[in-house]
């Protein structure tokens, strides 16, 4: 036969809190006068009729005593619902006597209505007072105000959510009610900021493959009922796997934001730290909290209240996870473990195969068809993306596609079917992958190849050694063996000197575009910053997301930001040379693509020159590597006059760089466009010309006689 169910109270507290406000009573109430009949002594008499009736139970006074004295022993088996709260909570026999009080008054009518009528023959306001219950519990040998100890701001009962203090009344938390009436807190204030789950079921047995081995070792620190640290890169899911650590047929995991139960700004716990510490100590529920990362402005400016926070979370006793998405800097790590005693479990970038499962998951999920699914997997398979990053990507490709179609249809074209192709779903990856970098700078796309690209002999043997290096890289280091010789990191680093236009910028996009990653020019107005420390700041920031997504990073005018330290004559100066200081440190340790280029390669500090694996000097081009920008620039699709076009003679005419011969054609294609006319040589020679001009330079006459 199945055991009865605990009620919500028991005899004992019913009787314990009998007990309390008759002792209240008659302490602080002189007793009735005999012989008189005054119509304010009937009001006394009610009192003591209501407090000398029998209990629920109809157990004697006696019988009530010594359930108030078991009341304050430490408790055997929980007697009822609030017994076993009390358990949970890990309450102390004082505070268990107090909580036990307050729940009575509160949940059960009968003595509600006694504590109205103590209240009122004792001159307090209402039955929920706390001077009322410090006058209850005194006389059980509490001592004076051991109520509002326990209630004050960093009271145990305030503190752990127990019982709350409004208008001057007590009254239970919701997630203490909601337990003891076998309840949903329903109402509880940690619902506005809970987090719903943000991977697709059909996406969930893929991310469990992929990351079993984690999930046991997460499984096995679950049991050490103490907060961890889970850091990944963007979308790893960590809900996800914290729900899948728990296993078939354990509890659900609650998630909530981390913003809910702290002030990141001030540095504070807020007001729902209590209500979090109730839920949590209340349920079996293990819980992930999210927005960690926003902790590491607090490591360093409030350390105090991180420690405080943790000791906070550590006190709760049951297993809770902080999810942190993004890069996590070394040194953040080290003093959350130090200072807060937090471990951290550093999830590493997914596996190529464990990359593919997840995109062809998530486009079967989307109704594309398993083999078109397996060719588009296999072609988008090195995108580094974390699962929820896979979802949004496929669900943006797919919209794309659908857009495509759309507009296939609206043109009275047969629509094609809404299935994306290799270039939407790799855009959609891209644009997913690289988000972040975006605060940082811009993306930098080329349609050029490598035939288009026009060098002097040495810088170009220069650069296709640079392109061999980054083909071979892996091998070099992991296979060859050059990874355990060489300490200070693989990054392929590379300068790139020489005067505008020369190419510098296109043959680091070509670079990027044959390694298959996306490259970014940053904006050093967005990273460097009048503040101290705030430039390091993003620049690690910078560097640790270009490193977890694998996009090459280009520093244009590298100079203003990589130029020479400086003898120390002014504070400015110590924090400038810091600055540079920083920049090697996270250059060595950097293991990704890293190009700089600057017209003034003498202004780069020295120490940042021996760091770099390739230096390129970009030259002036020489006239015959100026024809031959002439003729690759111009489009095949342009329609060019019978005459021709003497690319040898701009060649020799105009000593412009490539960037300028670019913007030359271009203007000599819209004089074209524009008359509707094929492009003549002397369309070509006024675009040079006005160039030229715009140079300060004097342009050569025109020798061609257009008749």
């Amino acid at each position: 036969m199945a055991d009865a169910p605990l009620p919500a109270l028991g005899p004992r507290q019913r009787a314990a809190a009998h007990v309390l406000l008759r002792l209240a009573h008659d302490r602080w109430v002189p007793p009735l006068p005999t012989g008189e009949d005054r119509p304010e002594l009937a009001r006394v008499a009610a009192t003591r009729a209501l407090l000398d009736a029998p209990d629920p139970d109809d157990s004697p006074l006696e019988a009530a005593r010594q359930a108030l004295e078991a009341a304050a022993a430490v408790p055997g088996e929980p007697a009822d619902r609030l017994d076993l709260a009390a358990d949970l909570l890990g309450l102390a026999p004082p505070a268990r006597l107090a909580l036990g009080l307050c729940a009575c008054i509160q949940l059960d009518p009968r003595i509600g209505q006694m504590a109205r009528a103590v209240a009122a023959r004792l001159g307090y306001a209402d039955g929920s007072d706390p001077a009322l219950l410090d006058a209850a519990l005194e006389p059980a040998g509490l001592g004076p105000a051991w109520t509002r100890t326990l209630l004050h701001e960093g009271g145990q009962l305030r503190r752990m959510g127990v019982l709350t203090l409004h208008d001057g009344k007590v009254g239970l938390g919701i997630a203490l009610q909601a337990f003891v009436q076998t309840a949903l807190p329903a109402h509880s204030p940690l619902r506005p900021f809970e987090v719903a789950p943000t991977v697709p079921a059909g996406l969930v047995g893929a991310l469990v493959a992929a990351r079993r081995g984690w999930i046991e070792v997460l499984g096995r620190a679950l049991h050490a009922d103490r907060p961890l640290l889970l850091s990944g890169m963007a979308g790893f899911a960590g809900a996800t796997l914290v729900q899948a650590a728990v296993g078939v047929g354990g509890p659900q995991v609650r998630s909530i934001d981390l913003g809910a139960i702290f002030d990141f700004e001030r540095g504070l716990p807020t007001p729902l730290l209590g209500e979090l510490h109730a839920e949590v100590r209340l349920s079996a529920a293990p819980w992930a909290l999210h927005g960690a990362e926003r902790l590491e402005k607090t490591v360093r400016d409030h350390p105090a209240a991180l420690r405080r926070l943790v000791a906070a979370l550590v006190a709760m006793g049951r297993p809770m996870v902080l999810l942190h998405a993004g890069p996590l800097s070394p040194d953040v790590a080290a003093r959350l473990a130090q200072e807060a005693g937090l471990p951290n479990f550093e999830l590493p970038p997914l596996p190529v195969d464990a990359r593919k499962a997840l995109l062809h998951a998530s486009l079967v999920a989307q109704g594309v068809a398993e083999t078109t699914a397996e060719s588009l997997a296999e072609a988008c398979r090195n995108a580094n993306l974390e699962v929820e990053s896979v979802a949004a990507a496929v669900a943006f490709a797919s919209q794309k596609a659908v857009q495509r179609a759309a507009k296939l249809a609206a043109g009275g074209k047969a629509p094609a079917e809404a299935v994306p192709t290799v270039a939407e779903l790799r855009s959609a990856c891209s644009a997913t992958m690289t988000s972040r970098l975006r605060q940082y700078g811009s993306r930098v796309e080329t349609a050029s190849d490598w035939g288009d690209l026009v060098l002097a002999a040495e810088p170009l043997g220069q650069v296709k050694d640079l392109a061999r290096f980054a083909r071979v890289r892996d091998r070099l280091f992991d296979d060859y063996g050059f990874g355990d010789k060489i300490g200070y990191g693989r990054a392929l680093s590379a300068m790139f000197s020489g005067p505008s236009g020369t190419g510098k910028t296109m043959v680091a996009g070509l670079i990027a575009k044959d390694l298959g990653v996306e490259l970014y020019r940053v904006d050093l107005s967005r990273v460097v910053s009048k503040y101290i420390g705030e430039t390091e700041e993003r620049l690690g920031a910078l560097f640790s997301e270009a490193s977890l997504v694998g996009a090459a990073l280009l520093f244009d005018e590298a100079d203003s930001l990589f130029g020479q330290r400086t003898e120390i004559k002014s504070s400015n100066d110590r924090y400038a040379n810091l600055e540079v200081n920083y920049l090697l440190q996270r250059l060595e340790e950097f293991d990704g693509v890293v190009i700089l280029t600057t017209n003034f390669a003498t202004s780069i500090d020295a120490a940042f020159l021996r760091r770099l694996r390739f230096r390129v000097q970009f030259p002036m081009p020489s006239p015959k590597e100026r024809e031959r920008m002439w003729e690759v620039m111009l489009p095949p699709r342009l329609p060019q006059d019978d005459d021709g076009i003497d690319f040898e003679w701009m060649g020799e005419s105009f000593d412009l760089t490539g960037g300028h011969i670019r913007n030359a054609v271009l203007r000599a294609g819209m004089f074209a466009a524009d008359l509707d006319r094929p492009l003549s040589m002397r369309m070509l020679y006024d675009a040079a010309a006005a160039e030229y001009r715009e140079l300060g330079k004097l342009a050569p006459g025109y020798p061609f006689d257009d008749d």
